[in-house]
């Protein structure tokens, strides 16, 4: 039963992702059916030339469909799949010329390359390839744009050789193909032959493939038999065959491959949902005239395993009725090749020598049709039908994400201008101006000895203007934070050489999440240490609470070895919104920094209460906690009275400069506040 649900919701998902993408090229599909059938009433009154025009632009329209189904094929999957679209499409696009051309899958008219099963394989396949070795867009501007760049191309010449692989496949199934078609021999003149061939062709249009085209040898043969003897016929000279290229055009091709006009009716007959029934009218005016595309795939039939098989049977079935109504006499045999977009029933009475005997056979035909059809269709339209609200959701989203493409790449271009902006303005940085360090002071209210200060970034300009630390997002931006964090390291270490370490002075360093998160970290660590001289007691590694959300295990690891050499380790920022007591058990921190939003409205009984509350996690964790933010007397009096030794904030000192630092813990006394701007 389980196994059975698994497959029963890959096969929604597999139904609902295949009619999404086809929904979203309706559009075209219509138009180009709208096109051809103009083209051919142009050509009825002798309006050649313009006839003509419209059949390049038919013929243009399919062209281009193959390729548009890859582009958005691949383009859904990766954002489905929370790929980046814009490194899988040129992927799938790569794949589906390189398999089409060299394998001559391509389009008479354009060249281009012109099968739809290629097309959904290549794009199915490049999504897979990014998804399972995922690649971000290059972007010049970050600093690690050559590694980048390097794994970019490594990662496309192995597609490349795939690629390769996949071309010498596709030759060999052709080649198969071929040889299977030769040893074949399939005769559309005769019941069996005719059977196979309208069975080959009901599955190769099922699955998306022009069926005529890969039978083409057979179907010109039937189309030049038919036509000497229809001459012969005339001529008194021959019978009439009762299977011919009429025949089929007329017979099992109403409403369009499938016998698809019985499919429509049993929708508007049957069906009680409000978008298949909305569909089928939408589809009526062309299925009238054999064009049946709208209903292929809004449905959608094709890639449906449901709908695939009446789809396949009813021309068989249909095959059947008919040879056996003209073989027994009951109606005439086809005596002419019926334009192929002759309307159902018109069709019927010309191809059979202009009787109704024809129209009524058409009619039964139909009726046929509809019983077959019906319950496949009741089938998955009952499944489907809470599908179908999910459906037309999914499609909206994909409609409006596609509809955002374009927009989606001029946001993409803005962004990497922007980022070569802030890569000339972060480089301005390093070249002109300083960074340097400013230290805020914490400080333990019973024992005024033990000092630490929190190491805090700042950048003076070429000007001397003191700039506040908003230039941290540009190195963010830039995926540069391992960077800074190792100036800010160095910066950290060469001041602490001037502080009395000796005295238990300790210094924290914040860490950003793509810091702590790398696994080389610690070394680099250890190996400045050592060449500073510096010992790992007197350093305190501060830790948001962001950041153990993004690897918890390196990000353990890490906790683990920092603390074995003897830094200390720290979570700041704690109640900002992140972080939770689950992270505190999984992590063993030596330190807690209540963050300065919990002091907010502390006169308020809820907001002290919750304080107070937090204020006891040391008891069950057993870290030392720190009130960060401390401004007014009030709060200090108030987070003294909570238990918690350790302060920080503008009450006892703003951030300050090294020398200003190294004055202040001589002149600092608990209890009178002292403030260094």
């Amino acid at each position: 039963m389980y196994k059975k649900s698994i497959l029963k919701a890959y096969y929604n998902n597999y139904i609902r992702d295949i009619s999404i993408v086809f929904l979203l090229l309706l559009p075209l599909i219509i138009c180009n059916a709208i096109t051809l059938f103009v083209g051919h009433g142009l050509n009825l009154i002798k309006f050649n030339d313009l006839a003509n025009s419209l059949f390049y632009l038919s013929n243009l329209l399919i062209g281009i469909y193959p390729i548009a189904l890859c582009l958005i094929t691949s383009y859904y999957i990766a954002t489905k799949h929370g790929v980046n679209a814009m490194v899988v499409v040129p992927y799938s696009l790569v794949l589906f010329i390189a398999v089409s051309v060299p394998n001559e899958l391509v389009s008479v008219h354009s060249g281009l390359p012109n099968n739809p099963l290629i097309a959904l394989l290549a794009a199915l396949i490049s999504a897979m390839c990014c998804t399972s070795f995922r690649l971000f867009p290059l972007d010049p501007s970050r600093i690690d744009f050559v590694k980048t760049l390097y794994k970019h191309v490594l990662h496309f010449v192995c597609f490349l050789l795939l690629t390769v692989i996949l071309v010498r496949l596709t030759t060999l199934v052709i080649d198969i193909s071929k040889e299977t078609q030769h040893y074949l021999s399939l005769n559309p003149l005769t019941f069996y032959g005719g059977l196979a061939y309208q069975f080959i062709l009901g599955l190769l249009g099922a699955i998306g493939i022009n069926g005529h085209n890969f039978l083409f040898r057979a179907k010109q043969q039937l189309f030049e038999d038919t036509q000497q003897n229809i001459a012969a016929w005339q001529a008194g000279e021959a019978p009439l065959n009762v299977l011919g290229q009429g025949f089929y055009d007329a017979f099992l091709s109403m409403g369009g491959s499938g016998n698809t006009i019985s499919l429509l009716l049993c929708v508007l007959l049957f069906s009680k949902e409000r978008r298949h029934i909305t569909l089928a009218f939408s589809a009526l005016p062309l299925v009238m005239f054999n064009i049946n595309e709208l209903l292929l795939f809004g449905l959608p039939v094709i890639f449906n395993p449901t709908l695939i098989i009446p789809f396949v049977l009813v021309p068989l079935v249909s095959f059947v009725v008919v040879y056996s109504a003209i073989t027994l006499g009951f109606v005439n045999p086809v005596s002419t090749i019926v334009d192929w977009m002759t309307p159902p029933f018109i069709s019927g009475y010309i191809a059979t020598q202009h009787s109704l005997s024809g129209v009524i056979l058409q009619i039964v035909v139909v009726m046929i049709g509809i019983v077959v059809y019906r319950p496949f269709y009741l089938h998955y339209a009952g499944r489907s039908q809470s599908n179908n609200i999910a459906i037309s959701h999914q499609y909206e989203l994909s409609r409006s994400t596609l509809k955002s493409f374009l927009g989606d790449v001029n946001q993409a271009m803005r962004s990497y201008i922007s980022k070569h902006d802030i890569s000339r303005r972060v480089s301005r940085m390093l070249s002109c101006g300083e960074f340097m360090m400013h230290y805020q002071p914490q400080i333990n209210l019973n024992n005024d000895q033990h000092l630490s200060f929190e190491a805090l970034l700042r950048y003076k300009d070429p000007g001397g203007k003191l700039l506040p630390p908003l230039f941290i997002q540009d190195f963010q931006q830039l995926g540069a934070m391992k960077q800074l964090d190792k100036m800010v390291i160095d910066l950290v270490l060469t001041d602490m050489q001037k502080m009395p370490l000796e005295s238990g002075c300790k210094v924290a360093i914040n860490i950003s999440a793509e810091t702590i998160s790398d696994k080389h970290i610690v070394a680099y660590l250890v190996e400045r240490l050592s060449f500073f001289n510096i010992l790992p007691e007197a350093l305190e590694i501060e830790i948001t609470e962001e950041v153990i959300i993004v690897d918890d295990k390196v990000v353990s690891e890490n906790i683990a070895v920092l603390q074995a050499l003897g830094i200390t380790v720290a979570i700041d920022d704690f109640g900002s919104g992140y972080a939770s007591f689950p992270h505190l058990l999984k992590f063993n921190f030596d330190k807690v920094k209540l963050d300065r939003s919990l002091l907010f409205n502390i006169e308020n009984e809820r907001e002290k209460n919750l304080y107070q509350l937090l204020a006891k996690i040391s008891e069950v964790t057993g870290c030392v906690l720190v009130a960060e933010g401390v401004e007014t007397e009030i709060e200090k009096q108030f987070v003294q009275q909570c238990g918690i030794d350790i302060v920080q904030g503008f009450y006892f000192s703003k951030p300050m400069t090294l020398n200003n630092a190294l004055s202040w813990m001589k002149t600092v006394a608990i209890g009178n506040k002292t403030i260094v701007e």
